[in-house]
Formats: C-alpha cells, sequence, structure tokens
C-alpha cells in the first residue's frame, strides 16, 4: 500500500514537469475588467466546500452538545472568509458569538440543495431550513457524490443547479458569484491511493466540472464570477502527518506540485471561458488561494505579520491544529494564533486574513 504511493506521487511528480511546460504555452486568465464600484454589487452568491461553508449542517453542533458552537468548519467564535466578504461588502450580519444554533438569524446560509442519499449509511442530520445565498456544505465534491466526511453533501454542481433552478432566467448582471472547489476531490484521490494515471485524469476532470459550473452560470447571464484556486495542500497537517506515517518526507513537496498543476490547469481552462463568453461582457477573478497561504506560512517562518488592508496577522503555528476535535465543525477553541483549525481547515484568523485579499482583489478588480 505505501508502495503504491510513493509510486503514484513519483509519477504524477514526472508527469506535473511535462504539463507545466505544457501550461506555459496556453492562454491564461486575465483579471482585467470593468470598473463597478462595491455599493454596485447587488447580491453575492457562494458555491463550495467546507471551506465556505457558513452553516449548511445548521444542527450538527447542536446534536452534537456544542450549540453555541456555529456549524462551521473553523475555530470557535469564528467565521469564513465568505461570511466576512458578504459582511463587509453587503452589510449581511455576523452572528454574535455565544448565538446558539440552529438560528433563524442566518440570513446567509442556504441549505435547501436535495443532499445525496445513501440507503445504506445512517441518515443525515435534519437541518432547520435557511434560504439565503451561501450555497456550499461542508464534504462537497465539485461532481462526483458521495462527498467527504460528510457522505450526504451535495455536489457543487448540485448547489448551482437548485440555485438555478429558482433564480431568475436572466441572473442579475451585478451580482457577484463565488465558486470554491477541488479540494476534496483532491483529498479523495490522495486517500483512495489512485494510481497515477487515474490521479491526473481526477484533477484534469475536476477542473473541468469547475468551469462547467462557471460556464452554467455565465450561460445564464452571470457577469462577474470569482473563482478561488486550491491552496497548497502540501502544507497542511494531513499531509505532513501522512508523510510521517508513510516515511516519505518528500510527500508534502509532491502534493505542493500537485497542487500547482491543479491551479495550473483550472486557470488555463478559466481563461479559455472568458474567451468565449467575451461578447457576453463575462469577467472571471481567478483569486490566487495557494499564493496567499503561501504567503501568510512564509512570513510567519520569518518572524514576521502578513499586513492585509492595514491589520497584521502573526501566525505562531502554521504547523500543528490548534482544535482538539478531529474536525473543526466541533472545535471548542480559539484560533490562538494559529493557522491551521484541524488538519485542513483554516482558523478564523486565517479566515479573515484570506477575505480580505479577496476583497482587495475584488477592488483591484471590480
Amino acid at each position: 500500500m505505501l508502495a503504491k504511493i510513493r509510486k503514484m506521487i513519483l509519477h504524477a511528480k514526472t508527469k506535473l514537469t511535462v504539463l507545466v511546460g505544457m501550461f506555459s504555452l496556453c492562454c491564461t486568465l486575465s483579471n482585467i475588467a470593468q470598473a463597478v464600484p462595491f455599493n454596485e454589487i447587488s447580491q453575492m452568491v457562494f458555491f463550495g466546500d467546507s471551506l465556505t461553508d457558513s452553516g449548511f449542517n445548521n444542527t450538527f453542533t447542536l446534536i452534537n452538545g456544542i450549540p453555541d458552537k456555529a456549524p462551521t468548519f473553523t475555530t470557535f467564535d469564528g467565521y469564513t472568509w465568505s461570511q466576512y466578504v458578504a459582511h463587509d461588502i453587503l452589510g449581511v450580519p455576523l452572528l454574535p458569538p455565544g448565538t446558539l444554533f440552529p438560528s433563524l438569524d442566518d440570513k446567509m446560509t442556504n441549505n435547501t440543495t436535495p443532499i445525496f442519499v445513501d440507503p445504506t449509511r445512517p441518515p443525515a442530520p435534519p437541518v432547520v431550513p435557511l434560504n439565503g445565498f451561501n450555497y456550499a456544505c461542508g464534504g462537497a465534491r465539485t461532481v462526483a457524490e458521495p462527498g467527504i466526511n460528510f457522505y450526504w453533501a451535495p455536489s457543487v454542481q448540485r448547489q448551482v443547479q437548485n440555485y438555478l433552478s429558482t433564480a431568475p432566467k436572466v441572473l442579475d448582471p451585478k451580482a457577484m458569484y463565488f465558486i470554491w472547489s477541488g479540494a476534496n476531490d483532491m483529498l479523495f484521490g490522495i486517500s483512495s491511493q489512485l494510481n497515477p494515471i487515474a490521479f491526473m485524469q481526477l484533477i484534469d476532470v475536476t477542473t473541468t466540472q469547475i468551469v462547467q459550473q462557471v460556464e452554467a452560470l455565465a450561460a445564464r447571464g452571470a457577469k462577474r464570477i470569482v473563482v478561488l484556486s486550491l491552496p497548497n495542500i502540501g502544507v497542511t497537517p494531513f499531509i505532513t502527518r501522512l508523510a510521517v506515517t508513510i516515511g516519505d518526507p518528500s510527500l508534502p513537496g509532491n502534493i505542493k506540485n500537485l497542487s500547482y498543476m491543479f491551479d495550473s490547469l483550472l486557470n488555463q481552462k478559466l481563461g479559455a471561458i472568458v474567451k468565449r463568453y467575451k461578447r457576453h461582457e463575462v469577467k472571471i477573478l481567478y483569486f490566487d488561494t495557494y499564493m496567499a497561504l503561501d504567503n501568510l506560512i512564509l512570513n510567519a517562518e520569518a518572524g514576521e505579520p502578513t499586513v492585509v488592508s492595514g491589520v497584521p496577522f502573526l501566525f505562531q503555528n502554521v504547523t500543528d491544529p490548534v482544535c482538539t476535535a478531529p474536525l473543526a465543525i466541533l472545535c471548542q477553541q480559539t484560533s490562538n494564533n494559529y493557522l491551521f483549525a484541524d488538519s485542513v481547515h483554516p482558523t478564523d484568523m486565517a479566515h479573515r486574513a484570506l477575505s480580505l485579499e479577496v476583497e482587495n482583489k475584488i477592488r483591484q478588480w471590480a
């Protein structure tokens, strides 16, 4: 088994070298767009997984005995980047610490997307229906189902289809749409120990599937779509611990390369969509999460804060999770200057830094 993982990574790295060379010959996405002030952004809609989820499974923490923990995959009393962005740009209230969940005061979450049903597994926890504008659900893959950890998680494709099924025939041109997907697909590939060819196919298929969701929105009239890239999965506690378990110190670097390949393919394919919809004035902002996370880590390792919009973020631990619970949705610790909440999810502090970076890019782009 371990030999299979090592073989997969070695072969993937070899293929990556060839593919990266090909990327340099392909078109990439331009982030130039017509100026629109923040106050002209009429609404926002979010699609994604646990990195964006604002509380889809809103009874989960109550069922697990901690109703004052928000049902989000970050640290206690914290928020995700999507919640911060919606608050800063649209004025959507952030539920105060001490709020008991589920809460009908959550005006952001939309958990109406039909979940994946597997009669051979225990049923998904019930939810209190919410009709907000963030459709993201923890565990979601881009198209494939079941989800990761939360098997019932509706895919990003299903989220987009659910939104479009009730949206106006022609979408609001002043709305802004956000898609962040692919992390769970990559984690599936790593955990499943796919053979090298299958892993390459997974990356190619997943990036195509993300772009298909972008195209589905563009075809209905969406004019501004923000797509976030994958972070460097190789720096997560999940990968660093796996490297120790299998005795392969090169694993984090190899997964870093695979993350880079994923993002390069995604950027290239988004560029093709921009060209296809150019006459429709569809603008796509590709946000480089990979670079944003790496900057936080590099500055922390140098003992320096990362200053975003005048706010300093000095992380004192960028390698270990702060939460004692295995999943951040059940975390009872605050950020405490850590970067990671659990083995893959960011702390509230990291989400805040990311949100400000996203807002800066929107400000420059929008």
